[in-house]
């Protein structure tokens, strides 16, 4: 059986093998790794930055629980106003519905009482 040669091909001597090294190999090698110094800088910075985002993390939590106490505190005091309002309005009912049947107020001042529509 014959084997076809290709005439471009030259049999592998150390020397050829060392240039493809120098050419090829070791330029994709240094492209594909880093070296330990390298890893350790950059392992440094991610540890940097993860105290980074961290710091950040407990910081707008921390805002966002002022915010949200704040939050809570105006809420009651709305409720708190709304409920005083409705008392303030039954007692001026009352205290309007016994002026008008005692006949303390007259029919205009009813009518301006009235005009204000409080209730």
């Amino acid at each position: 059986m014959k084997r076809n040669k290709n005439k471009n091909q030259k049999p592998l001597t150390l020397k050829t093998l060392a240039a493809y090294n120098q050419e090829v190999l070791f330029p994709y090698l240094e492209e594909r790794f880093v070296s330990k110094r390298e890893f350790n800088d950059f392992k440094n910075e991610m540890t940097d930055f993860k105290n980074e985002m961290t710091d950040f993390k407990n910081e707008s939590l921390t805002n966002q629980d002022a915010i949200l106490k704040k939050l809570d505190i105006l809420l009651i005091e709305k409720d708190v106003r709304e409920y005083q309002k409705k008392k303030e309005r039954k007692l001026w009912a009352i205290i309007i519905r016994s002026l008008k049947q005692h006949h303390i107020l007259s029919s205009k001042e009813l009518e301006e009482i009235a005009r204000l529509e409080i209730f």
